[in-house]
């Protein structure tokens, strides 16, 4: 027998192993039921000894602390895998698409959006997820919550991976600074973006009105206003609109609470602007 040659493959992450039983076990972590709840925080679990090493983490000393930020960790891989977040290390890679993930767990979690099920629909852009989190994260999109923020700035994001791109500008080495206000920042292309801004480098320019714009989805989100493309709609009452944010905006109507009534008739309304607008109706006054 070649002891250390790991001949035994996962079909779903690719992980190898040098024992078939191994690898059995390991199946389960895809496949079987996590029945191994732990009692303090519910995380579940397949295997009882996952389970045990993760008690670890509630009661045992945390010795570990991270340079960047003070979280504590019991065990210093936990500590290494953390550390992973600040400086970027993605060595978990999908064998399906090629994304990269800092985290194994991450990597578990994104092989099952090409394996498993469906079943979770997007109401307002139809996109379907396999997890109900996975759909609720992405709903936040549309919504504009934000419950994602920087422990530097306090900044607040509705994506992990958005807040994850904003933390670079904190944690890395920012190499290229601006000649004219002396901001730094991580990327030459984000320099370069940023020096528009001050020399108005307009090179994308509206045929129809003459508008110039800096960037080039500027001027297709713009031109869709003369040729009348509204092809973001409202899934509550069907209206159409040319951009996504008016859309969301929107849809703050349909789903936000309507703390603005009217004295007159008792309409109520989410927005304070929209109740103002109304009472003009009554009284005869143009908006």
């Amino acid at each position: 027998m070649d002891f250390g040659v790991k001949k035994h493959e996962c079909d779903v992450c690719g992980k190898e192993f040098t024992l078939k039983g191994i690898l059995n076990r390991h199946f389960k972590i895809h496949y079987v039921v996590k029945d191994h709840n732990c009692k303090v925080c519910g995380k579940e679990f397949a295997l009882r000894g996952n389970l045990e090493s993760h008690l670890k983490t509630h009661y045992g000393n945390k010795n570990h602390e991270c340079e960047v930020c003070g979280r504590k960790f019991t065990r210093e891989s936990d500590l290494k895998s953390h550390f992973k977040i600040h400086y970027w290390v993605k060595d978990h890679e999908c064998n399906v698409c090629g994304k990269k993930f800092k985290r194994t767990s991450e990597l578990r979690s994104h092989l099952k959006t090409h394996y498993g099920n469906k079943n979770h629909e997007c109401d307002v852009c139809g996109r379907e997820f396999t997890h109900r989190s996975g759909l609720e994260k992405h709903l936040k999109g549309h919504y504009g919550v934000k419950d994602h923020e920087c422990n530097v700035c306090g900044k607040k994001f509705t994506r992990a991976s958005d807040l994850e791109s904003h933390l670079k500008t904190h944690y890395s080495n920012k190499n290229h600074e601006c000649d004219v206000c002396g901001r730094e920042f991580t990327h030459k292309s984000s320099l370069e973006k940023h020096l528009k801004s001050h020399y108005g480098v307009k090179n994308h320019e509206c045929e129809v009105c003459g508008r110039e714009f800096t960037r080039e989805s500027n001027l297709k989100t713009h031109s869709k206003i003369h040729y009348g493309v509204k092809d973001h709609e409202c899934n509550v009452c069907g209206k159409e609109f040319t951009q996504a944010n008016n859309l969301e905006r929107h849809l703050k109507t349909h789903c936000s609470n309507k703390n603005h009534e009217c004295d007159i008739c008792g309409k109520e309304f989410s927005r304070k602007d929209h109740h103002e607008s109304h009472l003009k109706s009554h009284y005869g006054l143009k908006n």
